[in-house]
């Protein structure tokens, strides 16, 4: 078994089992946290980080907390993988603002605007899992990897740190979805 040790930040979706379970199947190391319960020690213990999505809506409500929970990454060098809410909070944690777009549930085409390793093996124009109806602006130290026609941002990676977001959910996404996280997995080798 590989001995990298992954955290899973719980935010509440219904859909964080199905990142621990490709964890496990990929024979992953993992803890899964709930944010409500996140230390800022937990950040030191564990060598990749993913956040998961939330049935919390950014734009209704003060997000301060939210922003200092997750406050340590920004002082870390860890990958990190932010997921629907995950990738609206990388966002937050440096400068972007959530906004209120398209409602989206089901399955849309992600336009990917620039090549990135993140897609390797995934075609162009291909559908993942949608679940929102707000999305971030793209702070300028993030390189914008893909839209949709309900989403300006629905994928991102930072310049300089190793971190990624994607408003889709990959975590549901079979078999594309799953090759995703893989990618992000392989690509933060540590």
């Amino acid at each position: 078994m590989n001995s990298t040790k992954h955290l899973i930040i719980n935010c509440g979706s219904i859909k964080t089992p199905q990142i621990t379970a490709l964890l496990e199947k990929e024979g992953l190391l993992n803890t899964c946290i709930p944010l409500s319960e996140l230390k800022d020690e937990d950040f030191n213990h564990y060598d990749k980080i993913i956040i998961s999505g939330a049935p919390i809506l950014l734009h209704k409500e003060d997000p301060t907390s939210y922003i200092k929970a997750l406050q340590p990454l920004i002082s870390i060098n860890k990958p990190v993988l932010g997921i629907c809410f995950g990738h609206q909070m990388l966002g937050l944690l440096e400068g972007g603002e959530v906004t209120l777009t398209q409602e989206k549930r089901d399955k849309e085409i992600i336009h990917q605007l620039i090549s990135d390793p993140l897609f390797e093996e995934i075609e162009q124009n291909s559908e993942f899992e949608e679940d929102h109806c707000e999305s971030v602006s793209l702070p300028s130290c993030f390189l914008l990897l893909a839209d949709s026609e309900s989403c300006s941002n629905e994928a991102m990676k930072h310049k300089s740190k190793p971190w990624y977001g994607v408003q889709f959910h990959p975590e549901v996404t079979s078999p594309i979805g799953h090759q995703l996280i893989k990618n992000w997995l392989n690509l933060c080798s540590i």
